[in-house]
């Protein structure tokens, strides 16, 4: 008969318990129970303060749940004990972003970078920190070091496509179909969101700038780049409660355009800015839609192409009158833009493009020498105050009119926005209102002027407007503004979902 022993106590340390207990609230978050992993990770470090693992758990943890302060606060414990753990910094960095201090951002991934040059994660994220903040050119170097590293990084593929394209770079199609043709569908889930939105884009520009209108807080987003999209691929989409449709230029966008056109007879759900609306949108075309208007001038506008001949002998023949406003199609913000003032500067004034747009200029200069741009924003066809830019050239854009420097300017910009009846005469709201109606789009935005007897002068509509809050103190007085309009935005869907048949 064997010989029986005691059984030994088996002592496990308590490092050894705490790392069990975090790998535990790790699988919890894994099946997505994340307060339960939050409530382990809490447990941990009541006993061990210190510990790194219960740190890196609460950090992921609250970086899903969008508690990017806690999450911050808990990478950089993380970091305190392991100060080369890159991915650390690239963590961190991602939780300023969120929170809105890019330049505290900018000095993680450079620290990343420092410490290991040959981290491609680390200088593509570099890379997107500077496509965020609009510095293309400084962007351009860590993405290109990241491809070196790690050619199929995709995220580095798009920005350097956006980068290239933003200077008229053919190689910008050669990292667009890097990236695309790798993946077509991205998630962008939001723990806790009630509500899944498909937003349909195109892999270029003219697209709906949705990130602030369909906030991630509230909306799971699935983006799907339609140009790229395999055939059959709508049968296997992830599931989703209505769809958005953000290809809002077909002059820049006509494959992705075409694309949508086609998703719209097979889908089921609420479909936001139906194709065939936003087809309507060419400048071009918004003569004759808004013309007829009351108290609303729209200036005669012609689209050339030098497919369809002498694009100059083709003007000269159009019965437009000088001057003329020529722009590049599917370019905005001014880029590419002439105003041609004779005809014997047509020729040397033409843009080097394939197609472009010929606008008879309308003088909107005020009676005290500022020219003024106003922006109405259209959500479920009613109009929205976004802002006006007063500025000293005729070519204006927000962003060069120097608002900035001049309090009385801002003035009358918040007095535009807190009450634009007011500012412009309710005649003229009601010609906005009839405008939005005859756009007939759920999301869409406008600028135009007031000229003095008061009536509209029309600009330009689509659906391609940027609306955004503004973080800079100065300008703080707009973000009301803004609230509206993501507000209407939130209950338009609510509409749109209680009531699904509704086109």
């Amino acid at each position: 008969m064997p010989r029986s022993f005691p059984k030994a106590d088996i002592q496990i340390s308590p490092a050894i318990a705490a790392e069990r207990r975090v790998a535990s609230g790790e699988a919890l978050l894994r099946r997505g129970r994340h307060k339960a992993a939050l409530a382990v990770a809490d447990a941990v470090l009541a006993d061990a303060p210190e510990n790194a693992s219960a740190w890196l758990l609460r950090g992921t943890v609250c970086k899903t749940l969008h508690r990017f302060p806690e999450a911050a606060a808990a990478f950089r414990s993380v970091l305190a004990a392991f100060p080369d753990f890159i991915q650390m910094y690239i963590n961190l960095a991602n939780a300023y972003v969120e929170l809105g201090d890019l330049a505290e951002a900018e000095v993680q991934l450079r620290e990343a970078v420092a410490r290991n040059p040959d981290s491609a994660t680390a200088h593509a994220s570099l890379g997107s920190l500077y496509m965020r903040m609009e510095l293309y050119d400084l962007a351009e170097e860590p993405t290109r070091r990241a491809l070196s590293i790690e050619p199929d990084i995709i995220i580095a593929h798009q920005n350097l496509a956006a980068i290239l394209a933003s200077r008229g770079d053919p190689e910008a199609n050669t990292h667009r179909d890097a990236a695309y043709r790798r993946q077509q569908i991205f998630m962008e889930p939001s723990p806790g969101a009630e509500r899944s939105v498909l937003i349909l884009t195109n892999s270029g520009n003219g697209n709906v700038p949705y990130h602030h209108l369909l906030a991630r807080k509230r909306y799971n987003r699935i983006v799907w780049h339609l140009a790229y999209a395999p055939p059959g691929q709508e049968q296997s989409l992830p599931p989703h409660d209505l769809v958005f449709n953000a290809v809002a230029d077909p002059d820049s966008a006509a494959e992705a355009h075409k694309a949508a056109g086609s998703f719209v007879t097979v889908c089921r759900r609420p479909f936001l800015n139906r194709p065939d609306r936003i087809a309507r949108t060419l400048r071009s075309e918004m003569p004759a839609m808004l013309g007829p208007l009351e108290n609303v001038t729209v200036p005669d506008t012609c689209r050339f192409s030098r497919g369809d001949g002498d694009p100059k002998r083709a003007i000269l023949s159009s019965g437009l009158r000088l001057p003329l406003i020529l722009r590049p199609t599917g370019q905005h913000g001014g880029d590419g833009v002439r105003l041609v003032r004779s005809w014997e500067d047509l020729e040397t004034q033409m843009p080097h493009c394939e197609a472009f747009y010929a606008t008879e200029f309308v003088n909107y200069r005020s009676h005290d020498g500022w020219y003024r741009k106003y922006r109405a924003i259209f959500v479920d066809r009613k109009p929205y105050p976004y802002h006006l830019a007063i500025g000293a050239r005729w070519l204006l854009h927000y962003k060069t009119a120097d608002m900035q420097a001049d309090g009385a300017r801002r003035s009358e910009e918040d007095a535009f926005l807190r009450n634009p009846a007011a500012a412009l005469s309710e005649r003229a709201m009601e010609a906005l209102r009839r405008i939005g109606e005859r756009l007939d789009l759920d999301y869409a935005g406008m600028d135009f002027s007031l000229l003095p007897d008061g009536r509209i002068l029309f600009f330009e509509a689509n659906a391609a407007m940027l609306v955004h809050p503004e973080p800079d103190p100065l300008f703080a007085y707009k973000n009301g503004a803004v609230d509206a309009i993501i507000g209407a935005m939130d209950d338009m869907i609510d509409r749109r979902l209680s009531d699904p048949g509704r086109d």
